[in-house]
């Protein structure tokens, strides 16, 4: 995906988990991280939730290569996110993580031509750092008993425990064979986001036709109820109508639903070097305030946003529908510098509908 004068955008769709193994390069949604660089893993340490230390899970990764660049003939931007909904506060990205990975063409990991696309290749994980077993995330500590299950925390070897490790590990200890390191098991089920392709193309043309602003918005106030059902519990309808009634005087808010409805199941905007398609004008000028790349001090810019369209497929439980945004923004840096960690912190933004 490159920038032109189109603007990229991405829809779900189902394949099989081995389709989306990192020798593939996918871009996706849910499950495991199919991580590019396979050594230099960012540590579990950089993975938790700057609101209550939890460990991050992976959200969405895009495969986004600088096809003029020989350092970043594959690249790839990660996102993570906390499950937990109490963490997920009105414009405030804390409980999320965006990181950069690239690699040259002739790498130590993958082949220098693409592979064919067969269930049965082996890719042997044995030289590569361990991945935790739940989330699959690098798992510096492994079960004591068999010692062929590795974790990114405690936290996750517990759930893993409880939720079906437990049975496992007797015969595990007499195995031969190791684990998939990018199946999702019955306990990831648990806490990973439903498994997803993401698919990307260009975004139609404008149409003639004008949006029905009253109809978005009731299409707006179901999915509200529907997804933060919990939240919204002890909202009055009174007040429910007051909100949506004040939303279509949002002139960013009704351009973001004429162009959306183009296309409503778009999960993703991909636009390098062009502008975001903001929700609402309600956020104030800080929100496109953003800093240097802190590795090479250069430049960052927009390369692509995730929708609130997204929320619908993932399988968020009920339990857990606080997880909200109104749109996820992501700056990298402009000249994609190849300095700093293997993988590199970017910037998001979330920017939601209400303050």
């Amino acid at each position: 995906m490159a920038s032109n004068s189109k603007v990229d955008i991405g829809f779900l769709e189902e394949k099989k988990s081995w389709q989306l193994h990192p020798r593939f390069f996918p871009s996706k949604v849910g499950g495991k991280p199919a991580w590019l660089d396979l050594q230099d893993l960012p540590s579990p340490n950089e993975l938790l939730c700057k609101k209550c230390n939890d460990p991050l899970v992976f959200l969405c990764q895009v495969y986004a290569p600088y096809e003029d660049s020989d350092t970043a003939f594959h690249r790839t931007i990660f996102l993570f996110i906390c499950r937990n909904g109490s963490c997920c506060r009105t414009n405030n990205s804390d409980n999320f993580i965006v990181l950069r990975c690239q690699l040259p063409r002739k790498n130590d990991f993958y082949s220098f031509e693409p592979y064919e696309e067969v269930e049965t290749e082996d890719f042997a994980m044995d030289k590569w750092p361990n991945l935790c077993n739940l989330c699959g995330c690098k798992g510096p500590s492994h079960c004591s008993k068999c010692k062929k299950t590795y974790y990114c925390s405690r936290k996750h070897q517990i759930l893993d425990w409880q939720k079906g490790h437990k049975q496992a590990c007797p015969e595990l200890q007499t195995a031969d064979s190791k684990p998939n390191n990018f199946i999702v098991t019955e306990a990831g089920k648990s806490v990973l986001f439903k498994e997803w392709e993401l698919i990307v193309d260009e975004e139609d043309e404008e149409d003639s036709k004008d949006v029905d602003v009253g109809e978005e918005m009731e299409k707006l106030r179901k999915l509200m109820e529907e997804k933060r059902a919990g939240t919204l519990s002890n909202v009055s309808e009174d007040e429910l109508e007051q909100y949506t009634k004040a939303m279509p005087e949002d002139k960013v808010f009704n351009k973001f639903n004429k162009r959306v409805a183009r296309h409503p199941d778009q999960v993703l905007r991909y636009d390098r070097g062009g502008q975001p398609l903001w929700i609402t004008g309600n956020s104030g000028d800080s929100i496109v305030n953003v800093p240097n790349c802190q590795y090479c001090n250069g430049e960052r810019q927009f390369e692509f946003q995730i929708m609130p369209q997204l929320l619908n497929f993932i399988g968020v439980g009920i339990e857990l529908n606080s997880i909200d945004w109104g749109v996820l923004v992501v700056y990298t840096c402009k000249s994609s510098c190849n300095q700093g960690p293997a993988y590199k912190q970017e910037v998001i933004i979330k920017q939601d509908l209400s303050s």
